[in-house]
Order: structure tokens, then C-alpha cells, then sequence
């Protein structure tokens, strides 16, 4: 019972014995004995800063470190800069965010900010030393044996040059069937495989282990009559900017009616993606662009579009039922659900096979 005078009023310093108030003042004092130190690595999605900064806010307060609007901006300013560097690196790079209370009596926080940067190379070199063969697949696209045998006639008349081929997914079985076929691979992990594969085989695959957009690559120009590019500009290309110059490199290489193949994500008609999405689609192997950006890339080149199809759709009606799906993963990435969590058929991007003719 609190001490009180005649009148029932608390006398002025007599002690606290209030229940609630006392509650509250020992958490006050729970923050002097709370240890924490953790690491965060986070995607390099500038357009996320702000939900980043409340996420550690929230984080942080749960351990009783309050930071003022002046603390919070210096951390907004320092993981603006960082996710900024990390995102121009490369998509693949991570953004580490590392705290740990600081020493009692104190009831503070230090925080540190660094870029761990990851190529797509290095990306590839996990895979080959974690994953189990075949990396993507056993089977070739269905698409591409069409396209070759719509040549008609002798296979040997028909050089491919599979663009960004990985192990050989693609080129190998159209070397086997008698199609002149090299490759164009940018990681060394993977071209090192391609490369042990055909001389396994004996078969007569030329691999060039560069990218594709270098002027200095050294590919004779109107010698292959299909250029194909599966799942690599849907991975890895980040701009219209790259796109528009594999045109460019395509009307060089290809003689006229030869086909420029590549499989893309595509929007819906009436989905506007915001830089959010944008973003994290390139974080997701999902980068996308719209019919209208697609065209845009390819005015006032030799091109004409022959096709537009659902990859999903076309592989599995012509795939042997064996083969399908080709991987574990291939239904959902090319379904847009790794970048939406959606039920099948409802994400608003799908990867689609495109098809172009050289006009001239």
C-alpha cells in the first residue's frame, strides 16, 4: 500500500508501488543486459531502401535501440550509397548489413555497411561445384529443332550458333543430328564443360568463351543461319540497351533470312511494372520488358517477328512426355512464379519464345 497523508493523496517521495508503472521501469532498464550481433546480406534493390531502413528499425527496436530521425538518416544515406554500388556491380552482389549492441552499460548499436559483389560468373562457378548435373536439364528445346529443320533439306546446310549455351543443353544434340553448331559461352565453368563434353563425343563444336555483345568476338559474319539464345536474355540481360545491341550484332552475323531465336519474359498488355518489380525480376533470373520495348529494340533493323509463343506451352506439347518438365524449377520460372508468388496462371509475365527474320 503507497504511503499517503490524511487526505489519501500520495506523500511527495514516497516510494513507487504502483504495478503498471513499475512494469514499464524495469523493460527500461531490460535493454542495459540485451546482447545481440547479427549479419544481414540483402538483394541490391535500390527501390527497396526504404522498406530496408524499416526493416532494421523494426529490428533494432526490438532489441530496445531507439535511433533518432538523425541515426535512421545516416544509416538511409550510408545503404542508399551501398545499394546503389552493389546494383551497378551486378545484380548478383549482396549488400551486408552487420550490428552488435555496443558494451554496458550503453544501450546503443554500431552498424556497418559493405558490398559483397557477385558476377554471374561467380554465380556459375557455385553452381558447377554445389549442383547435380545436368545443371539445366537433359533435354534440348523443342523449339530450336523445329526452327533448324524448317530449313529443310541437309543439316550440314544449317549452322547454329548457340548463344550463351551453358553445358550444351542445346548444342550438343544439334551437333549429334548433324547441324553445324558452336557456342558462345561467357563462363568459364560452364564452357570448360561444354568443351570436355563435345571432344568426348568427337563432335565438331567450336566453343567461343566471351560475350556475345564483343565487337572483338571474331565470329564470321552470314555463315550461321540460326543465332539462339535460350533463357539468357530472360536471365541476364538487364537493359533494353542490351537488347537493342543483340540486334545489332545479329544483323551483322546473319545472312539474309536467317532467324535470331531468344526466349524473354513479356508483361501483360495491361501490366506496368514499377522499378520495385523491375528490380527484383533481375534478381529472380526474370527480367522482364514489354511488346512495345521488344519492338523498340529492333527499329530500323533488317528484322521481322515470326513468332511470339508461350515457352511453357510449346515445350510441353512437343517435348516427349519423358522429358517433362525439363527441371524442377522450369514450371514456376517460366510461369513468373519464382519473381510472384501467385497460383499457375496468374502472374502477369510469362517467358516467351521470339522468333525474328532477317528482311535484308
Amino acid at each position: 500500500m503507497s504511503e499517503k497523508d490524511k487526505s489519501g493523496a500520495k506523500k511527495k517521495g514516497a516510494r513507487e508501488t504502483n504495478a503498471t508503472t513499475l512494469r514499464q521501469a524495469v523493460m527500461r532498464r531490460l535493454p542495459q543486459r540485451l546482447r545481440a550481433h547479427a549479419e544481414y546480406k540483402v538483394p541490391p534493390v535500390p527501390s527497396l531502401l526504404e522498406h530496408y531502413v524499416q526493416m532494421f528499425n523494426t529490428v533494432w527496436q526490438g532489441v530496445g535501440r531507439v535511433f533518432t530521425p538523425e541515426d535512421l538518416e545516416q544509416f538511409r544515406a550510408a545503404l542508399k550509397q551501398h545499394l546503389n554500388e552493389a546494383w551497378t556491380a551486378s545484380q548478383y552482389s549482396r549488400v551486408i548489413v552487420s550490428f552488435a549492441t555496443d558494451p554496458p552499460p550503453k544501450t546503443s548499436l554500431s552498424w556497418r555497411i559493405e558490398v559483397e559483389p557477385v558476377s554471374m560468373t561467380d554465380e556459375y562457378n557455385h553452381w558447377v561445384a554445389t549442383r547435380t548435373p545436368p545443371l539445366f536439364g537433359k533435354h534440348p528445346d523443342a523449339k530450336i529443332f523445329e526452327l533448324a529443320r524448317s530449313f529443310g533439306g541437309n543439316p550440314a546446310e544449317v549452322p547454329i550458333l548457340d548463344i550463351g549455351a551453358g553445358t550444351g543443353r542445346n548444342t550438343l544434340p544439334l551437333a549429334r543430328a548433324g547441324f553445324p553448331t558452336d557456342a558462345v559461352e561467357l563462363a568459364p565453368s560452364l564452357a570448360a564443360i561444354l568443351r570436355e563434353e563435345a571432344e568426348k563425343e568427337g563432335l565438331p563444336v567450336k566453343v567461343f568463351e566471351a560475350n556475345v555483345l564483343d565487337p572483338n568476338l571474331g565470329i564470321t559474319p552470314g555463315y550461321y543461319k540460326i543465332l539462339l539464345m535460350a533463357e539468357v536474355v530472360a536471365s541476364h540481360f538487364r537493359t533494353l540497351g542490351e537488347v537493342r545491341a543483340l540486334f545489332q550484332v545479329a544483323a551483322k552475323l546473319l545472312p539474309k533470312d536467317g532467324l535470331l531465336v531468344f526466349s524473354v519474359f513479356l508483361t501483360s498488355d495491361d501490366y506496368k511494372p514499377d522499378n520495385v518489380a523491375r528490380e527484383l525480376a533481375q534478381i529472380f533470373w526474370t527480367n522482364m520488358f514489354n511488346r512495345r520495348e521488344m519492338q523498340e529494340a529492333y527499329t530500323g533493323e533488317p528484322f521481322e517477328l515470326v513468332s511470339d509463343e508461350a515457352v511453357q506451352a510449346y515445350e510441353k506439347a512437343n517435348l516427349p512426355a519423358e522429358a517433362w518438365p525439363p527441371t524442377g524449377w522450369f514450371e514456376t520460372w517460366t510461369g513468373g512464379q519464382d519473381l510472384f508468388d501467385l497460383p499457375a496462371g496468374k502472374p502477369p509475365i510469362d517467358l516467351r519464345w521470339l522468333v525474328y527474320r532477317k528482311t535484308s
